[in-house]
């Protein structure tokens, strides 16, 4: 249930758990009430790196955990497949479709992907949308779809700066991934790290690669490369 037939990116590693943090409060209140039926679309926003795909992923992972099938799907790499492609959505109980405002100016994606959620909506199926900008700020030729992403659920997701919410996604990326670093890097990385979710979670695999094997005390000159590396991504 996790593969379409069609050259689609693979889910991320991507947990609920990595969204803890007090920032996204409201967006994991609003994927509860998708578990638990009382919403049918739910639309989350924000800027580029602020982890919607990450999200995504992890509320399609949510889905499988219980045994439902859910698959994400960026728009954006569908634009050149067949229009029919769309049709192989439809068998499952939740569809995540990223990079919504990709079919802005291509008229019969939007047609597609209207009739999705009518179909969706007939069938008892969810979906979840995501993009850069609010649904009233999309600029689409189709008026039905703007008015079938207006009455979703939206909430803008947060953009790192808490603390808090960086915390909760790399001490959860780092338990489930079975990763050790030494708090004085993890310290460095949440204090002068990038903000953005991807931009951390890409500083964070490279930190792993750099540090791949490290078994004893680090040396100045090791602690001084991987803050070196931290810095660059932060800028």
């Amino acid at each position: 249930m996790r593969q379409l037939q069609l050259d689609i990116e693979p889910q991320l590693d991507a947990r609920i758990s990595d969204f803890s943090g007090p920032g996204w409060g409201p967006v994991i209140d609003a994927v509860r009430q998708l578990h638990a039926g009382l919403i049918r679309s739910f639309y989350i926003y924000g800027g580029a790196g602020t982890g919607k795909s990450h999200l995504l992923s992890a509320i399609c992972d949510s889905y499988l955990d219980v045994g439902k099938s859910a698959i994400k799907v960026s728009l954006l790499a569908l634009l050149d497949a067949p229009i029919e492609a769309i049709t192989s959505l439809e068998k499952y109980d939740l569809v995540a479709l990223d990079d919504i405002e990709a079919i802005s100016g291509v008229p019969h994606w939007q047609r597609a992907v209207f009739h999705l959620i009518n179909y969706q909506n007939a069938e008892g199926g969810q979906l979840v949308f995501s993009s850069r900008v609010a649904p009233i700020e999309l600029k689409l030729e189709l008026p039905d779809l703007q008015s079938r992403l207006t009455q979703a659920v939206s909430v803008k997701v947060p953009t790192g700066s808490l603390y808090a919410d960086r915390q909760a996604l790399v001490n959860s990326v780092l338990t489930r991934r079975g990763v050790h670093l030494d708090q004085q890097i993890v310290d460095y990385l949440l204090l002068y790290g990038p903000h953005q979710a991807a931009l951390l979670l890409q500083t964070l695999e490279q930190l792993e690669k750099l540090l791949k094997g490290e078994k004893t005390k680090l040396s100045n000159a090791t602690l001084r490369q991987i803050y070196a590396l931290i810095d660059e991504y932060r800028s």
